[in-house]
């Protein structure tokens, strides 16, 4: 195993732990990551998150992961906690689709399953992103 798969595998078990240890249930961070992982989805024009991560190209890839990148350092400087977790579950998950260890597969499929709930969760309750928030740069 190389040591960037390494490196994911940890952070993908610290994640799914933490998720599950109870922080996975707070409604803002739910609510964060459902409307952005919805967002990407649709101006992506695919079905939800899954549907993206599947069909996206390598160029596709390069620029979603580098926005979340710099969507979680604009909100670290402006101490929005739940948008820089929400941007760290989102990008886990994108990077995810390029792990085949199968060792991985189950946290993954989690990480997965839990981000489809925030999403539906998301839109029965009708929440959206706001155009007026400001974005990163990138």
């Amino acid at each position: 195993m190389h040591e960037r798969d390494i490196i994911f595998r940890d952070k993908l078990i610290a994640l799914v732990s933490d998720l599950y240890a109870g922080e996975g249930r707070d409604k803002k961070l739910r609510r964060t990551i459902g409307m952005y992982s919805d967002k990407f989805a649709k101006d992506a024009g695919a079905k939800d998150w899954d549907d993206l991560k599947a069909r996206a190209d390598d160029p596709t890839y390069d620029s979603l992961l580098k926005y979340l990148m710099a969507q979680s350092e604009f909100m670290q400087k402006h101490n929005d906690l739940e948008g820089v977790r929400a941007f760290e579950v989102l990008a886990i998950s994108l990077i995810a689709r390029r792990q085949t260890t199968e060792e991985l597969q189950v946290g993954i499929d989690t990480l997965d399953r839990y981000i489809a709930e925030c999403a539906r969760n998301a839109r029965r309750k009708g929440a959206h992103v706001l155009p007026s928030v400001p974005q990163a740069k990138h």
